[in-house]
Formats: structure tokens, C-alpha cells, sequence
């Protein structure tokens, strides 16, 4: 993680892969139109993407506490004792209008001066679903060791994570394939009792 991200190959189980892929489209066709509209946890309002999807699909809460992500969340935060905060589904449609313009994770959180200082550390665990060459819109993330943006085409069954204080970004998926991408973020400390639904809990191996 020294560059601030680090790129996993073939790290998902693939009956994992083929699961959480079905899930987050079957998620996104079901909920695109109710974008803008209330919604009773999270940010309030449904988007584009879809936090806390494990409350839209149970099914999901097992792929975003699975054993391994458990090993997976220890290593890279330097913790033995993980916490759950969010699980987001992100699928682009082809041609949809939908990208994100350059942020960091924890600027969303409820510290982030406190991410900042180092005071707890966060990791977005990024499910690559479908396979993502650079006209799906793949992340485009900033190295801390260069200061300029990597472009990080990948393929189904990576996971590209990232940490919470690194700027990433993506573009617009210009292809005609569905790019879906399953988001699962760990906490180093207990941060998700901010906004109403966020997970709080330790994230304890099964």
C-alpha cells in the first residue's frame, strides 16, 4: 500500500465473483429509477451507486464477511481487530452517465481531519466484477509515490484496494458491457454510528 492502492489478481473465490456480479445488476436495474428519491439509511437518497447494499440484499452481507475478506481487511489496515462501515454496489450500464470526479473516501466519513492524522485508517476493498479495460471506466487512482493518477484497467476476480485517504476517480463507461464493481469498506476503529444504517460492529472471522 505504499502508493496508496494496491492490486490484488485473481483474489475472489469464483462462485464469490459470479455471485456478487448477479446480485449488484439484478441490485442496480431494480433501484435505477428511483434515484433522487428518499431512502431510509445512508446518505438518505438513493443514487447512481448504492451503499449499505447489504440491506437492499442480505445475500451480500455474507460475500462482505466472508473469511477471507476478514484476512484481507487485518493485513491492510495493521489491525487484528477490523470493524464493518460499508458495502457499496457500483455498476455502470453501458453508456450511462455516471463517473465520479476525483475524491478520497474518508472526506465522506465523520472524521476526516481525524483520517487525516492517522487517528483510524479505512481501506475500500473494490470487488472487480466484470473485467474493466479503459472504456468501461476503470478506477483511476493516485499514486502517492509519483503524484499523478494510475489508470487501473482490471479484469473479474481482483480486488483493487484502496486506502480511504487516496484520491481516485473514474470515467463514464463508453463501452456496450455492463461494468459492475462490488465495494466493501473496513474501518480500523468503530466510525458508521454518523449516519443512520453504517455499520458499527466488529468485524469478527467466521
Amino acid at each position: 500500500m505504499e502508493k496508496g492502492y494496491i492490486h490484488l489478481k485473481n483474489a475472489i473465490p469464483i462462485d464469490m465473483v459470479s455471485e456478487a456480479r448477479s446480485r449488484a445488476i439484478t441490485l442496480k436495474k431494480f433501484y435505477k429509477d428511483l434515484e433522487g428519491q428518499d431512502r431510509h439509511n445512508g446518505s438518505g437518497r438513493f443514487w447512481k451507486g448504492l451503499e449499505l447494499a447489504s440491506t437492499l440484499d442480505p445475500n451480500l452481507f455474507k460475500l462482505y464477511t466472508a473469511s477471507f475478506m476478514h484476512d484481507i481487511a487485518c493485513r491492510y489496515l495493521y489491525t487484528d481487530k477490523p470493524y464493518l462501515f460499508n458495502d457499496q454496489v457500483v455498476v455502470k450500464l453501458p453508456n450511462e452517465k455516471f463517473s465520479f470526479d476525483p475524491h478520497w473516501d474518508n472526506q465522506f466519513g465523520p472524521n476526516p481531519e481525524g483520517a487525516l492524522k492517522g487517528e483510524f485508517k479505512t481501506i475500500n476493498c473494490c470487488w472487480i466484477l466484470t473485467n474493466m479495460p479503459e472504456e468501461t471506466g476503470p478506477l483511476s487512482i493516485k499514486n502517492t509515490i509519483t503524484d499523478e493518477y494510475d489508470l487501473v484497467p482490471a479484469n473479474a476476480g481482483d480486488i483493487v484496494i484502496i486506502d480511504g485517504n487516496t484520491w481516485h476517480s473514474s470515467t463514464e463507461n463508453k463501452s456496450d458491457k455492463i461494468r459492475a464493481l462490488y465495494a466493501c469498506v473496513y474501518s480500523s476503529k468503530p466510525i458508521g454510528n454518523f449516519q443512520k444504517g453504517y455499520y458499527n460492529e466488529e468485524f469478527i472471522k467466521k
